[in-house]
């Protein structure tokens, strides 16, 4: 916890900060706060304002938090999510041409590749609500940590503030407000972390220092190759395995296609983001093995890896650039929490309720009945945070529980003909079963961490072998790619 004499300072910047994000939001979506708008933002999203809104998504909690915790732990470890997130948006850039289809939410992506079956549609509709749910309590957690450490106060109610702080922009100006206001916050993030860690360096003592302070640590092979020798070749895997199968599996990022301006747009905006999130995973890394590096000189102990940026922030900028690059911190969770919200919104409206009622939301009622929706997701995301702690563990084994029977069936649609629906079931269901299982039983999940590193390698191979067994079993899907694309159009509109 900071010296409590500045701690009005974090919470009177914060304040401003938030207040300036809803504004930009606010004004900034003028036009589009009603309707479909509210959801896709007319999907006419520009260069600048995809790369700057997927820059902000996928640096995220993950990275912020997680990453520079794992570069505290296990040093140059710490550029391993950074990997594996670099490798999901380069595989994404294979998908990008389904930009021309004018899909809006993933769902209605898989039901074309699966001959325009309305079942596929259903259940990738329910699976992705719940999977966005699941990110956006990630991303609760993550900024809880920032204001956990600030204030001292219960986690409880850091969780409550962070969750606060991000659906406000969101309620009031919807996808366009959470686009604009991620252009402004990866530009803080870029910024405060960048200074920081060209700060952290020197102040550690030089890259021989942190070296040595390893070493002494008993921890010499986090200075090699991606901190291998500390993090576990199999964890690594493990981590990059669930991280690209995340990507993979998390609407959001294919949001950034569908409302991009054309199919140019989103390559161009993937593959610099890909590229960008390589060389920053070396950032964070940085970070994270500094912290480490000076908490050991200062003789201080931190509680988790997770506090290490605000370590940092505190403890070697000085008390107020310090808390404003605290601020930055909070922008990665909020920017990736607020595109999170926005596409579970956009999910459930136009996938789940339309699937179950058999009517689509009239239009002028999209607006109201995105906001209610969004309180009730953000809601339910609050109380799973409740339960949960580490970000990267989080990561890991939630995350690495649920999405990779996702992201098969979108690989095996896109790239084999011979998939059927069936199939597309098959390696959800297994999956997400096996998920289960790894999340319920705790034998069972230990079993799995020791052979496998983490759920990801074994939950993504059942899932492949399942839906190519299950497709190979079936009858082929005869459908035209137009009777698919009426298909999808038709489910949109809810008709039966």
């Amino acid at each position: 916890m900071l010296d409590p004499k500045y701690i009005p300072l974090f919470l009177g910047g914060f304040v401003v900060w938030m207040a300036f994000i809803v504004g930009v939001g606010f004004f900034g979506s003028r036009g589009k706060r009603e309707g479909e708008k509210f959801l896709t933002g007319g999907s006419d999203m520009s260069l600048f304002l995809i790369f700057c809104t997927l820059g902000a998504t996928i640096i995220g909690t993950g990275s912020s938090i997680g990453a520079i915790g794992d570069g505290f732990n296990h040093g140059w470890g710490g550029a391993i999510f950074g990997l594996g997130s670099a490798l999901g948006l380069l595989m994404l850039v294979s998908f990008v041409p389904i930009r021309s289809k004018n899909f809006i939410t993933m769902s209605e992506e898989a039901q074309y590749y699966y001959g325009g079956d309305r079942r596929v549609r259903q259940l990738m509709g329910l699976m992705m609500f719940v999977i966005e749910i699941v990110w956006i309590g990630n991303h609760v957690n993550g900024g809880s940590k920032y204001l956990s450490y600030v204030l001292g106060i219960d986690p409880a109610w850091c969780k409550l503030i962070t969750v606060c702080g991000f659906g406000a922009y969101v309620f009031v100006g919807g996808y366009v407000a959470v686009v604009k206001a991620d252009v402004i916050q990866f530009c803080a993030i870029i910024g405060g972390f960048t200074f920081i860690a060209v700060k952290a360096l020197p102040l550690a003592g030089g890259y021989s220092a942190i070296a040595d302070t390893f070493a002494a640590a008993g921890k010499p092979g986090a200075m090699g190759f991606y901190g291998l020798g500390s993090y576990g070749v199999l964890a690594a895997v493990a981590l990059v395995f669930s991280t690209v199968m995340g990507v993979l599996g998390t609407p959001t990022y294919r949001t950034r296609i569908y409302t991009s301006r054309d199919e140019k747009v989103a390559r161009r905006a993937f593959l610099g983001q890909s590229g960008m999130m390589f060389l920053w995973s070396f950032v964070t890394a940085v970070i994270g093995m500094s912290a480490y590096a000076i908490m050991v000189k200062n003789g201080h102990t931190l509680e988790s890896g997770d506090y290490a940026f605000s370590y940092m922030a505190t403890n070697v900028l000085g008390p107020a650039i310090g808390l404003m690059f605290l601020i930055c911190g909070m922008s990665a969770t909020m920017s990736s929490g607020g595109s999170d919200a926005i596409s579970g919104v956009t999910i459930l409206l136009t996938d789940v309720i339309p699937s179950v009622t058999g009517k689509r939301i009239p239009e002028k009622r999209y607006a109201l009945a995105s906001r209610i929706a969004l309180v009730v997701a953000l809601a339910i995301a609050f109380v799973i945070t409740l339960f949960v702690g580490d970000v990267i563990a989080y990561i890991q084994k939630v995350v690495g529980s649920l999405l990779p029977g996702v992201g098969v069936t979108m690989l095996l649609g896109r790239f084999w003909r011979r998939a059927t629906w069936q199939g597309a079931y098959a390696s959800i269901l297994s999956g997400t079963v096996f998920g289960v299982a790894v999340l319920c039983v705790p034998p069972f999940a230990e079993w799995v961490k020791l052979t496998f590193g983490g759920p990801a390698i074994p939950s993504t191979a059942l899932a492949f072998a399942a839906g190519v067994i299950v497709s190979l079993a079936t009858p082929r899907q005869t459908a035209t790619e137009d009777e698919r694309l009426a298909a999808v159009m038709s489910a949109r509109e809810g008709i039966k």
